[in-house]
């Protein structure tokens, strides 16, 4: 489980399931969801910030077009889980 990342929407944090270095796979644990606006926005990122770690196998991800500070909390968390993992 990487580190808990606040941004100005709420908090973000990311579980990775690993094979070595390969990712199998990435849930979110958290994602903004303090107000209505920030619970949309994350609930149609989330599927596409996996989509984006599983296919680049790090947490050099693409942003989001309209959930900036989320998929940078995103990228922050699922690097140090991706730390966590490799130490």
């Amino acid at each position: 489980t990487g580190q808990t990342v606040r941004t100005p929407f709420g908090t973000v944090q990311v579980r990775v399931a690993a094979d070595g270095h390969h990712i199998l796979n990435v849930s979110a644990v958290r994602l903004p969801g303090d107000t209505s606006y920030s619970a949309y926005l994350s609930a149609s990122a989330g599927p596409l910030l996996r989509r984006e770690a599983l296919t680049a196998q790090s947490a050099r991800i693409d942003v989001i077009s309209g959930a900036t500070y989320t998929s940078d909390g995103y990228a922050q968390s699922l690097q140090s889980a991706l730390d966590r993992l490799h130490a």
